[in-house]
């Protein structure tokens, strides 16, 4: 009977620790800044958040630096202050959605594994399936975000940035964040994704998003080949674009698949005339107006 006792104990204690360690890595990829904010829980190789983060910074920081030296736009004001703006509303995300995302993941008990995903024999197919849903499910939020009006008044906020460059990737509202959090979150658990699948995404998902805000130049042969599969720098601006018929256009955040498949691609000419963000007139916001902007009566 004590031994039986020794056993039950031994196996809730590691199921418990089971439970903290999925429910921490599965509730670490909320969008934007997504591998920035992941604690250093263990997670299996090759995905340590540690490698991760890493990654992350070297790929910002590259960014930051091949923009300055090659710029598609010329830079008609210095960037300093919209990057620190940006910068502090990323940290803020972070934070936000990594408290609830941790609520949320212990209230929904994602360290079950029943989805169907999680039943495949072979795990190409499940990671690649996973990815495919993933990256699906980030076009129709991203959609959706441009056409339900309240949901547009929290997502203007990214699209103010009338100087884009990598640091806009990191330029959302906190609740459009928590947003996209919900859905997603039982998205995962519902298929039973894994948790290195989601970290998998997320890492591409960084990366690319980074790459296509960026005001770096890249060279168009090379932006035209890499976009047979995925969005590029010229697609996004187009996207960022004052004229109402592209911003509503282009709304892949990996695979601009779906823009081709949904009827939302759009390609023109002449980028180096296209005026960027909500409208000339707009001002600079800073932090509180940028928090503040989907009030009613609040302007760009």
């Amino acid at each position: 009977m004590f031994a039986l006792s020794s056993q039950l104990i031994n196996a809730t204690r590691a199921s418990r620790s089971r439970s903290r360690s999925e429910t921490q890595i599965k509730s670490l990829y909320l969008y934007p800044l997504r591998t920035i904010h992941y604690s250093l829980s263990p997670i299996p190789y090759p995905l340590s958040p540690l490698v991760k983060l890493v990654i992350v910074i070297i790929s910002i920081v590259s960014l930051l630096i091949l923009e300055n030296k090659f710029p598609f736009f010329p830079y008609k004001t210095p960037l300093r202050s919209r990057i620190v703006n940006n910068f502090e509303l990323g940290s803020i995300n972070s934070i936000v959605s990594s408290l609830f995302a941790l609520a949320v993941a212990r209230t929904i008990d994602l360290h079950s594994t029943a989805g169907i995903l999680s039943t495949l024999p072979s795990p190409i197919i499940a990671g690649g399936l996973s990815f495919l849903i993933l990256d699906l499910y980030m076009y129709f939020w991203h959609r959706m975000m441009h056409t339900i009006p309240i949901a547009w008044r929290f997502h203007l906020v990214h699209h103010t940035d009338r100087q884009m460059n990598v640091s806009t990737a990191y330029r959302f509202h906190p609740i459009e964040i928590i947003g996209s959090s919900i859905p997603k979150l039982f998205l995962i658990w519902s298929l039973g994704i894994s948790s290195n699948f989601v970290l998998i995404y997320e890492l591409v998902f960084t990366a690319i998003v980074a790459l296509h805000h960026s005001n770096f130049a890249l060279p168009p042969a090379i932006d035209r080949a890499l976009a047979y599969i995925i969005l590029t720098p010229h697609y996004h601006r187009i996207h960022h674009s004052q004229v109402v018929a592209d911003t509503n256009s282009n709304y892949a955040s990996v695979f601009i698949w779906w823009d081709r498949l949904f009827g939302t691609y759009r390609d023109r000419q002449n980028m180096q005339n296209i005026q960027l963000g909500i409208s000339e007139e707009s001002g600079e916001l800073n932090l509180l107006l940028s928090l503040i902007l989907p009030l009613p009566n609040s302007k760009p």
